[in-house]
């Protein structure tokens, strides 16, 4: 899909939810004087985006499809987001017209595992304009959003740039990527391993709302009840986790510990039984991360 935000262009998988989540974030938001063009591969991606947007959001969003609309739409944009699959943007990028058209634009790309120097690479070689745009005539934006987006709670990793690229067009890309939530800025040689960790943490949230919820209903907690006291509290502890006045995890762990007490117990026996797996879990993610696209 591909979005225009004032002047801003994003380009997202058709399948995927995390650029619709982006889009959708913006539109809550950001400037409500900004507009977007939005482009998926077909007119049933085009409908699903549709259902999605609000109808108020849906006024300020032109939806297209095709590959014989993309260069169109990204010639009127300064920003273009780039979130298709990483198998399938060299195929993009054959699109006549396209790379030259993406010089001199801030391009954001969400594709993981993909660093940004070999999308310059891809860049300059399916240049066609004369003499052969080189990797100055492109500027290009790494990062990985979460789904938070959507509720302006997303957890952006940007690439920190190199010391070649353009200071204020890297503020720009912060800028707009703050209005849907945090954003921190990572050494892009450990941008997969960050990556990893972040997903690590998010299943990890699934998994203890869901285990906590079902454990609850055993005990003869109503299930609404249990699921709505364990998200609650993942999102009161978190919260003191995060922020300028963030706690220590185990200042937090002091605090809401008291001799016999229920807290520290359930941290003594999911120390006992937990501790290892999570380790395991994010060892096995950066594993992972660091091989994809190989």
């Amino acid at each position: 899909m591909l979005w225009r935000y004032a002047r801003l262009l994003a380009l997202i998988r058709s399948e995927g939810s995390i650029g619709t989540a982006l889009l959708q974030g913006l539109l809550k938001k950001g400037n409500p004087r900004y507009t977007y063009v939005a482009h998926v591969n077909t007119a049933l991606s085009a409908e699903r985006i549709e259902s999605e947007l609000e109808s108020e959001a849906r006024q300020r969003v032109v939806i297209t499809y095709g590959q014989d609309k993309i260069v169109h739409a990204v010639a009127n944009a300064d920003v273009v987001l780039l979130g298709v699959q990483p198998q399938t943007l060299p195929k993009l990028l054959d699109s006549q017209g396209l790379v030259d058209t993406l010089q001199d634009k801030t391009i954001i790309s969400m594709l993981a595992g993909v660093s940004v120097s070999q999308i310059l690479d891809m860049l300059v070689a399916k240049s066609t304009s004369t003499g052969r745009a080189n990797r100055e005539a492109f500027t290009v934006a790494r990062i990985i959003p979460t789904l938070g987006a959507t509720r302006g709670n997303s957890v952006t990793l940007l690439a920190e740039p190199s010391e070649s690229d353009t200071a204020d067009r890297f503020r720009r890309v912060e800028k707009i990527l703050s209005q849907c939530g945090s954003v921190i800025r990572v050494e892009e040689s450990v941008m997969n391993s960050a990556t990893a960790i972040g997903a690590v943490v998010h299943a990890l949230a699934i998994v203890a709302v869901d285990s906590v919820t079902d454990a609850s209903v055993a005990a003869g907690v109503p299930r609404s009840v249990a699921a709505a006291i364990a998200s609650q509290s993942l999102n009161s502890a978190s919260g003191l986790l995060s922020g300028k006045d963030r706690m220590l995890p185990e200042h937090l762990k002091a605090a809401m510990s008291t001799p016999g007490g229920i807290t520290l117990n359930a941290v003594v026996d999911l120390d006992d039984s937990a501790r290892s797996g999570i380790a395991a879990a994010v060892k096995a993610a950066v594993k992972y991360a660091n091989r994809m696209n190989d």
